[in-house]
């Protein structure tokens, strides 16, 4: 579960608020159940909070996407996909599916600036193996 929260330094540790009550609902589940199987321990990762991705982001992917299409003569659908696979090993964020237990890449409605960028390195890199110039009117 990834989740952004406030702290605050109390003696001897944090406290957390979290943004709602479904999402403290939702970790006091997982403490709870860390506390019967785990004798009390988690797993947690800190990172400083990014921003959403940008519209400028947005746009300057689609735009790599769309002339990658065109000159393999692919969907956009699938570069897409395949970008975002190739984008995992630099740190985009994906889960395991519980039927195949592969990776599958999150949405990039819900990746942050740094993550978004990891997707328009590996999308670059791409156009450049492929021998593709990026045509930088249309993809900004």
């Amino acid at each position: 579960m990834k989740v952004c929260c406030k702290f605050e330094k109390v003696d001897g540790g944090v406290f957390l608020h979290y943004p709602d009550k479904a999402t403290g609902q939702k970790m006091n589940d997982i403490l709870t159940g860390c506390e019967e199987k785990y004798n009390g321990y988690v797993n947690i990762e800190i990172q400083k909070p990014y921003k959403a991705r940008t519209n400028q982001q947005n746009r300057m992917f689609w735009g790599i996407v769309q002339q990658i299409a065109n000159e393999i003569g692919d969907d956009i659908e699938s570069v897409e996909n395949d970008l975002k696979m190739k984008a995992i090993a630099k740190g985009y964020p994906y889960k395991v599916s519980k039927i195949t237990g592969q990776p599958v890449p999150y949405s990039m409605t819900k990746v942050n600036t740094v993550e978004q960028g990891y997707l328009i390195d590996t999308a670059i890199e791409t156009a450049s193996f492929l021998g593709i110039v990026i045509d930088e009117q249309s993809a900004n």
